[in-house]
Formats: structure tokens, C-alpha cells, sequence
């Protein structure tokens, strides 16, 4: 059949969540929801430099019912929206929570976008059977992401990221994900809208809107021709530890590692723990 998902990435420089996420669906559906789309932006769409008519969450902020005209056509051919969210801050006291002693823990500076996208393609292969219904386990989705500085790191890490999946893992893996330009890929505009809310959801410390899609009654109705699955995936503090104690072990040259307790600490992750929150709503 052909599965895709268009991920995004969203965060503010200001604020401590971080987001990744967007849409998944056939390529059947992502036609015709391009077409529809497309008639959207001839109306509202906002006009690049070159003339290009394109979608922007952050730049449609203002319009929120312009934007419910946008998120109608993802009603109708969206079959699964999927996103993966931390702190920052979480992450960084889980690093400080590691000690070996007599021993310097070198860590590379977070680079929180791969962060993110382990989060989200580890859990989302591992919990796969969750959304057989939906998604065959004999189908495999391709990944399409927003083309950012980021993806030469993904570039580059992919094939040892896949030496370390099991076999039977390795099989529902697509190939490695796209990088593509969101002004020209409109499922990608759709990817922006999606993750930009979730973010903004978290900001609010209103994460139960995530999977109830509660945009404040702006959202126009529509009949929906897919079901709709929300999974929603985060990540805390404690659930980054046995990734990274993991990753120290294999550093450590044989020394003790040691993962201290929550609130001790203040004086290229292999694995991440499949402890972490995997949240899936569905229509009826």
C-alpha cells in the first residue's frame, strides 16, 4: 500500500520542551490530500520571495480560522498522528545523574533533534503491534523529514543506528528517512501544523489535549474517510537513565558506574528504554 509519515521538529529557544512529530498515511491518501491542500493555499496560503504559495504554522498563528481549513483536509486523509516530547532539563539531570568514580563522564553536547528522533523511531518500531489494525506489520512506513541543518547528523549515524537494531527490527524499517523542503512538500506543512500544537499543548502544561485535539473549537468538522490515530510518546528524566548508564558502561573501561539519585547530580544514545510513555487514542 505504501505508508509515510512527514515529521517535523518544533521548540522555542526560551522554553524547555522539545518536539518532534507529525502525520502518517498512505500515498494514496497524501495525494489527495495535496490536491485539497493545494486549494487552500491558493486562499489563504501565505507567499514566499519566488512567488510560492505555502503553509507556516507559526506564521498563521493569527488566523486560527484560516487554519481550521488547513486542519479539515487533515481530518479527512491523516490516518495517524504520532509525536515524541521531552524537557530538555529532563535530559540534562539524567546526564549529571551519571558517575563513575574517580572518572570524568565526557558527554557530547545534546544534540537534541537526534534526541527526539531515537525517541520517536524506537518507540514507534517497538510498539508497532499497537497499531496493526491500522498499520499491517508486514507494511513499512517511510520516513520524510523537514530538510534542517540536523539531518547530516542522521546522514551520518544511520548505518551504525541500524547495526544495533535486531533483525526482526531492521524489517520494519523502511530505508533511511528523506530530508525534504516543507515549502515544497504539503504533507510537511501538515507535519508543521501538528507539531507546532502538540508543542504549544506542552508549553501550556496541557498535555491531555494532545490526543483529544482540543483546539479551542476553531477546527472545522469533517467527515472523516480514515480512522484516526494519536500516539503521543515522552519521555522523563528517570526513563533516559538506563539509555545512558548503558552508554557510560561502555565507556567506562571497566570502572563502577553509578547512577545517582534525583537531586544528587546538582553539584549518541544506543537504545533508548522502552519504559517511556506510549499513549494511543482512536475514534470509535
Amino acid at each position: 500500500m505504501g505508508w509515510h509519515a512527514y515529521i517535523d521538529e518544533s521548540y522555542s529557544p526560551d522554553k524547555d520542551t522539545y518536539v518532534i512529530g507529525g502525520c502518517i498515511s498512505t500515498k494514496e491518501e497524501w495525494a489527495s490530500f495535496s490536491t485539497e491542500w493545494q486549494s487552500y493555499l491558493w486562499r489563504f496560503g501565505r507567499v514566499d520571495e519566488s512567488g510560492l504559495r505555502y503553509f507556516h504554522m507559526q506564521e498563521m498563528a493569527h488566523n486560527l480560522e484560516e487554519v481550521g481549513f488547513f486542519y479539515s483536509v487533515m481530518q479527512l486523509y491523516v490516518a495517524a498522528y504520532i509525536s515524541a516530547r521531552f524537557h530538555k532539563s529532563d535530559f540534562e539531570r539524567a546526564m549529571r545523574r551519571i558517575y563513575i568514580p574517580g572518572k570524568i563522564v565526557e558527554w557530547d553536547r545534546p544534540n537534541y533533534y537526534w534526541i527526539a528522533f531515537r525517541c520517536l523511531l524506537d518507540k514507534f518500531h517497538l510498539e508497532r503491534e499497537k497499531l496493526a489494525d491500522l498499520i499491517p506489520l508486514d507494511e513499512t512506513v517511510q520516513f520524510h523529514m523537514d530538510q534542517i541543518s540536523s539531518g547530516k547528523v542522521v546522514d551520518k549515524l544511520w548505518p551504525e543506528y541500524m547495526q544495533n537494531r535486531s533483525d526482526m527490527m531492521r524489517e520494519r524499517y523502511a530505508g533511511i528517512p528523506t530530508f525534504e523542503s516543507d515549502k515544497n512538500s504539503l504533507p510537511l506543512q501538515a507535519a508543521d501544523l501538528w507539531v507546532w500544537w502538540v508543542r504549544k499543548w506542552c508549553d501550556l502544561n496541557q498535555t491531555h489535549r494532545i490526543t483529544a485535539h482540543d483546539f479551542d473549537g476553531f477546527a472545522k468538522s469533517a467527515k472523516r474517510r480514515t480512522p484516526r490515530v494519536t500516539v503521543d510518546i515522552s519521555f522523563s528524566e528517570d526513563e533516559f537513565l538506563p539509555t545512558m548508564e548503558r552508554w557510560a558502561k561502555s565507556q567506562s573501561g571497566g570502572n563502577q558506574v553509578m547512577v545517582l539519585p534525583r537531586g544528587a547530580a546538582e553539584f549518541d544514545l544506543p537504545q533508548f528504554s522502552s519504559q517511556s510513555h506510549f499513549s494511543i487514542a482512536r475514534y470509535p
